[in-house]
């Protein structure tokens, strides 16, 4: 379904069946520059009808039509300037793209033709060109001269000129809902546009380009009472929402078992088959079995699986759904948390389960709620039953009593199998109670957020950071990390070499958890830092921005120490860590006064950080103090470091 989404230029794209609410693109079947140099290129979106409603983007812009057709947003216009400039308000100015669209309807395949194109190529675009049985839209750039056509022509479209790849969001095909008093089964023109996810299964299920089934294979009475679970409202942490929906986009090139897969996941749904033959979803919810095996009367034997010592390959599962709040590209939702197996004290894995057909994060969480609890259980169980156990096969839980371990609800999840003599009857089963397929409070997260309108992840800036100039480094303290997967990223350069461009040297700092520190760095020169955090997935708030002027001062070296002896003494240090440190003078006095002490060596050579040390020998019996004055080799020194003391016998 991510697919649905793109524009394509080839001999023969892909067609497209769409139910539900949907965003669509589609290929590009005519495209060409008509007399007066204006740019036309023609979108069959799909093979079904499009509702009024419906909503353009170009790209992935969302975009809206002024009162003569053209894009109002100022992504897509030009100042009336002389030179042209881009526009800085929507609707200022002057637009440049134009979009008409056409649907079929159940009365008329053919859908109603576009006046505009078929003047701008009468020759090219013919009565012939007749589209039946689609959805298409045209597409008309204004003419502009050479020098600004940049300015319009910068998009990812599928000729490659710099148009827009353009898709359009709406309701799509009409399907038979039970429920529904005015529509007649068998009349088309009664039927109406849904996205309930039973209904929409129902729709692919019997269309001609879908499983192709007559619509009397349905067993419509329980698919009403279907429809009826799908439409209930549920409660999440954003509001109301509808238990299960699905909006589809399957292209022709899919195999039709594994489309209808794609519905059915939306619903957490399994086909079941009454004895008539007749065929209906069963949707996830909790209903109390009807049929009870019990070790006595109906299990012969029985086999399980059990987890051991709680471990488990993952510890949740993740939904990938279409999500409308980002313009309907497929995200990723919050996990699911297994509480049988999640270890907070190890970093989880987590299954992920693309199920493209949802549209909100509260039903796709709980579809990986109940995804989760099947696959990974306490424990599976596959019994073997007399005859009695065919009855399952028109059950989706079913009660068992065998012993005081494997008692209680189970939902089937296998198919109900009979065995060659046709005696026995086998199947899968894990355990199954009423919350399966809700969230209990505290289960369902906040959904990763998406400003659709925008098109960026919204992060929260940080903020309570600190930056500073200490022993020779930059540092940043940052506040607590915003959220458990999140990590800071630091990095700096020296003012003077920072130019635009995206190969300018930048440092990378040393994160240690909320601390980040640079390497050394030299005084009296201006470093701009820049700092943010990122998330699991490689996103992450922006970069914010600091400058800091390190201290003039060479930084006086540290850690002094001296060792006693016979004749000698021993004198060691650490160089500061500053890049401008070149050597170091040594300095000896017979009191404690710097003022009145001796250079014993000059320009002591040493690396920046690195720890030294000398002899000083011979020497007389007596107490000696020791200093140490880092410089850059030139004109600046640091302050005397010392003394320290020494005693020589």
């Amino acid at each position: 379904m991510e697919a649905s989404k793109v524009n394509v230029k080839i001999p023969e794209p892909p067609r497209w069946l769409n139910c539900g609410t949907a965003r669509q693109g589609g290929g590009v079947l005519f495209a060409e520059f008509d007399d007066q140099g204006r740019w036309w290129y023609v979108v069959v979106h799909s093979d079904e009808i499009l509702h009024p409603g419906y909503s353009y983007y170009l790209d992935d812009e969302p975009v809206t039509l002024d009162g003569s057709g053209y894009v109002y947003q100022k992504e897509f216009r030009l100042k009336t300037n002389k030179a042209k400039d881009p526009a800085e308000t929507d609707g200022e100015g002057k637009g440049y793209i134009r979009i008409w669209t056409t649907t079929y309807s159940e009365t008329d395949p053919v859908p109603p033709r576009i006046a505009a194109l078929d003047a701008a190529f009468p020759t090219k675009w013919t009565a012939d060109h007749k589209l039946v049985g689609t959805t298409f839209s045209v597409v008309c750039m204004d003419a502009l001269e050479i020098e600004h056509r940049y300015k319009i022509y910068r998009w990812r479209g599928p000729i490659g000129l710099g148009e827009a790849a353009l898709s359009v969001r709406g309701d799509w095909a009409n399907a038979y809902d039970p429920r529904d008093e005015e529509q007649v089964l068998g009349d088309r023109t009664t039927y109406k546009p849904t996205r309930n996810a039973a209904l929409v299964w129902a729709w692919f299920r019997t269309h001609p380009f879908g499983r192709g089934k007559p619509e009397s294979s349905i067993d419509w009475t329980r698919m009403a009472t279907e429809a009826d679970i799908c439409d209930q409202d549920v409660e999440g942490i954003e509001g109301t929402q509808k238990r299960y929906e699905a909006g589809v986009a399957i292209v022709d090139e899919a195999r039709r078992v594994d489309a209808e897969q794609e519905i059915l996941a939306a619903c957490d749904g399994f086909i079941l088959f009454g004895e008539d033959g007749k065929s209906w979803v069963s949707v996830g919810h909790y209903a109390a079995p009807t049929v009870a095996l019990s070790r006595n009367r109906d299990i012969m034997a029985l086999s399980s699986i059990e987890a051991q010592d709680g471990e488990s390959e993952t510890q949740g599962v993740i939904v990938r759904y279409t999500e409308p709040a980002a313009n309907y590209t497929v995200q990723p939702s919050a996990a699911w948390i297994n509480p049988l197996y999640y270890d907070p004290l190890t970093t989880p894995k987590f299954l992920t389960v693309d199920i493209l057909p949802c549209q909100n994060h509260n039903q796709a969480m709980r579809l990986a709620k109940a995804i989760g609890q099947r696959v990974q259980p306490r424990h599976k169980i596959a019994p073997i039953t007399n005859l009695r156990g065919l009855k399952c096969r028109h059950e989706r839980i079913v009660n068992i009593n065998y012993d005081n371990t494997f008692a209680g609800d189970y939902e089937i999840a296998t198919p109900v199998e009979l065995d060659g003599a046709g005696i026995f009857t086998g199947f899968g089963a894990v355990p199954v109670n009423a919350s399966r397929w809700t969230l209990l409070p505290g289960e369902e997260q906040p959904k990763p957020v998406v400003d659709g309108s925008e098109g960026t992840v919204s992060f929260p800036a940080i903020s309570g950071e600190s930056v500073y100039y200490s022993d020779g480094s930059i540092k940043i303290d940052f506040p607590p990390i915003p959220r458990d997967d999140a990590t800071y990223v630091a990095e700096y350069i020296l003012t003077s070499e920072i130019t635009g461009d995206e190969n300018d040297p930048w440092t990378s700092m040393t994160i240690n958890v909320d601390k980040a520190v640079s390497g050394p760095v030299q005084g009296g020169g201006g470093y701009t830092v820049r700092y943010r955090y990122v998330v699991s997935s490689g996103r992450g708030s922006a970069y914010e921005y600091g400058v800091i002027t390190p201290e003039d001062a060479m930084p006086p070296a540290t850690n002094l120490s001296t060792v006693d002896g016979v004749g000698q003494a021993g004198f060691s240090w650490k160089n500061p860590n500053d890049l401008r440190f070149f050597s170091s003078d040594i300095y000896r006095g017979t009191t404690n006064v710097f003022g009145s002490a001796t250079k014993i060596a000059d320009s002591y050579g040493g690396g920046v950080g690195e720890v030294q040390s000398i002899v000083d020998t011979p020497l007389s019996a007596g107490t000696y103090y020791y200093w140490n004055v880092a410089t850059d080799g030139g004109s600046l020194e640091a302050t005397p470091a010392g003394p320290v003391s020494a005693v020589v016998t």
